[in-house]
């Protein structure tokens, strides 16, 4: 496989201005728990960012539906591995956009962080039930895959009883400008150096809310 035939079985990868590393992504409006959240005032997924702008162009949509409907494609797991290795060896972004749909889809992307070791993942995630399932049916995630269950409410602490429980990390969307720890707000909304969201020994990492 090459990776040309890598892009047209998972649709490439995203490329998001901010991240140090490209990223993958999948329609927001297939989120589980994020669809009925969008609809929750206060919410983190109320005014998502990936439900308008740039998202909702008909190419970008075309795009991010192309990934999703790739997910059951049986080299989808070799196809990601290679473009990673290739194209974003040393980070890499789980859904810029969207979220895991099933346990399946989790394992699969474990799967590919097993098969390229070198690179350090992050996962944001509100599927908080999906990585439990995960685990109690196929154990830990491997140490190169940062999972953080993130926050459903703004101002709302993160499931940090669950997320020990489960030997992951967590994330939270506050609107005080004394006490998020992202470091983009103060950089022109970029990651830059920091690599906050892929370190396992970070707890939790709180955004400022825009």
């Amino acid at each position: 496989m090459n990776i040309k035939q890598a892009k047209e079985i998972t649709g490439g990868l995203s490329n998001p201005s901010k991240m140090p590393s490209k990223a993958y992504s999948i329609p927001a409006s297939r989120c589980k728990v994020g669809s009925r959240l969008a609809k929750v005032k206060g919410s983190v997924c109320e005014e998502c960012y990936a439900l308008k702008g740039m998202y909702r162009f008909g190419n970008v949509q075309d795009a991010l539906e192309k990934r999703f409907q790739s997910l059951g494609n049986q080299a989808w797991v070799n196809s990601m591995s290679l473009l990673i290795s290739k194209q974003s060896k040393d980070f890499f972004r789980w859904h810029d956009s969207g979220d895991i749909q099933s346990v399946d889809h989790l394992k699969k992307i474990v799967d590919v962080c097993k098969l390229t070791p070198d690179t350090k993942h992050w996962l944001p995630t509100r599927e908080y039930k999906i990585v439990e399932d995960y685990i109690n049916q196929h154990g830990s995630i491997p140490s190169n895959l940062i999972v953080r269950l993130s926050a459903h409410k703004v101002n709302f602490p993160a499931p940090t009883k669950l997320a020990k429980r489960l030997g992951v990390q967590t994330s939270s969307v506050t609107t005080s400008k004394d006490t998020f720890t992202c470091k983009a707000p103060n950089q022109n909304n970029e990651c830059k150096a920091c690599r906050l969201c892929w370190n396992s020994k970070v707890s939790n990492v709180s955004y400022l809310k825009h």
